[in-house]
C-alpha cells in the first residue's frame, strides 16, 4: 500500500478519535483530572524512582497515573562533509491526564531579559518528566506572537526586523487549553486574531501557548513541501543544510512525541528539513502537527533531568516544553 496512504488513513482514524474525545487505554481522562497550575514558575509533582525504567543508568520510560512516557532509540544514514554517517535517532511518546500537564519553563523564572541556563536544570527545576528546547523568544525579543502558559508576552508580528521589505514572519504553532495543537501558516496579527476567532472561541477554548521557530513539517497528517514555503524562502533561519534537529508532534488528544535526530560528529551534522519531515512522518506515521524546533547546539531532549543525547557545540537555552506528572498533586 501506499505510504501515504497509509500515512492518510492513520491521521484520518487519529482525527476521528480527537473529535471523539478518545483517550488512552492505560490513562483514565475525567472531567475532574488533576490540573497542575498555570503559574510558569510552577511546575509538576516530583517523579517516584521506582516508576522509571532505565537501559543502563540512561532513563527511557516511565509511567503513573496521570503520565506514560516511552522511547525508542533507532538510527538513519545521512552525508557529513560527504561521507554516509550513522545517525542516532530517538522517539519519546507521551501520554498525559490532562492539558495542563503540557507545560513551558524559562530560564531565571522570568520572561524578560536573555539569561540563559543549562536545560537539564530548567527541567530539574519543574520536576519534568521529559523536556525539549523551546524556541529562541528570549534570545531576540523583536519576534513573534508570544504566550506562554496561558499569559500574553508580546506581539512582534508586524513590528519584527525586516528582510526584503517584509516583516519575517514564521509558521506559529498553537497549543490550545484543551492541548490541542493548531498550526497558523506565515502567522502576522491579522491571522492569529481570525484563526482565534474562527477556530478557537466558539470551541470555548483559548491559547496556551504559542511557538515561532518551524516550518511545519507534517500538517493533518500530510508531509509538507519544505522548500516551497514562505518561511524556508525568507531564508532566515536553517532550512537548507544538515543540522541536529528536534521536532514536537501530537498524535492524538493529550498524546505526543517528541523526535530528536543526533548529529553525532558535529553540530553541523544531520539532516535537512526536508529530510527531517520525511523522518517524522515514518517514525511516527500517526503524527497529525509536527513542528521543528531550534537545532544545532540548541538541541536538548531531557528524561528524568539527564540528556538523552550529548549534544556537540550544546548551548545553554532560555526556554523548554516538558511535560509533567499531577499524581498526588495538592492545589497550594
Amino acid at each position: 500500500m501506499n505510504r501515504n496512504l497509509i500515512r492518510w488513513i492513520a491521521a484520518v482514524l487519529l482525527l476521528l478519535a480527537m473529535a471523539a474525545g478518545l483517550s488512552c487505554p492505560s490513562i483514565v481522562v475525567a472531567e475532574d483530572a488533576v490540573k497542575l497550575p498555570m503559574d510558569f514558575t510552577k511546575g509538576g509533582v516530583k517523579t517516584e524512582k521506582e516508576k522509571w525504567t532505565y537501559d543502563g543508568k540512561l532513563p527511557v520510560a516511565y509511567s503513573d497515573s496521570t503520565i506514560e512516557v516511552t522511547s525508542e532509540k533507532s538510527s538513519v544514514t545521512a552525508k557529513v562533509k560527504g561521507k554516509s554517517v550513522k545517525h542516532e535517532v530517538w522517539v519519546v511518546r507521551v501520554k498525559i491526564q490532562d492539558a495542563s500537564q503540557l507545560r513551558t519553563a524559562v530560564s531565571k523564572d522570568t520572561y524578560s531579559g536573555n539569561g540563559r541556563a543549562k536545560g537539564e536544570d530548567i527541567a530539574k527545576s519543574k520536576n519534568a518528566v521529559v523536556a525539549m528546547n523551546g524556541d529562541f523568544f528570549k534570545y531576540e525579543n523583536d519576534v513573534g506572537y508570544v504566550v506562554r502558559q496561558g499569559e500574553f508576552i508580546r506581539d512582534a508580528t508586524d513590528t519584527t526586523r525586516k528582510k526584503k521589505g517584509q516583516p519575517i514572519c514564521f509558521d506559529m504553532l498553537v497549543v490550545d487549553s484543551e492541548g490541542d495543537f493548531h498550526i497558523v501558516p506565515h502567522a502576522r496579527t491579522k491571522d492569529i486574531e481570525a484563526f482565534t476567532e474562527e477556530t478557537l472561541t466558539p470551541e470555548g477554548r483559548t491559547i496556551m501557548d504559542t511557538f515561532n521557530l518551524g516550518p511545519a513539517l507534517v500538517i493533518n497528517g500530510e508531509v509538507q513541501d519544505i522548500a516551497s514555503s514562505q518561511a524556508a524562502q525568507q531564508g532566515d533561519y536553517q532550512w537548507s543544510y544538515p543540522q541536529q534537529r528536534i521536532a514536537l508532534v501530537q498524535t492524538g488528544h493529550l498524546e505526543y512525541a517528541i523526535v530528536e535526530v543526533f548529529g553525532q560528529t558535529d553540530s553541523t551534522a544531520g539532516l535537512t528539513l526536508e529530510e527531517f519531515a520525511e523522518l517524522v512522518a515514518e517514525k511516527v506515521p500517526e503524527a497529525i502537527i509536527a513542528y521543528n524546533f531550534d537545532g544545532g547546539g540548541s538541541t536538548n531532549l531531557i528524561m528524568n533531568n539527564k540528556k538523552i543525547c550529548k549534544t556537540p557545540g550544546l548551548r545553554e537555552i532560555t526556554d523548554i516544553i516538558y511535560f509533567a506528572s499531577a499524581e498526588g498533586y495538592v492545589e497550594e
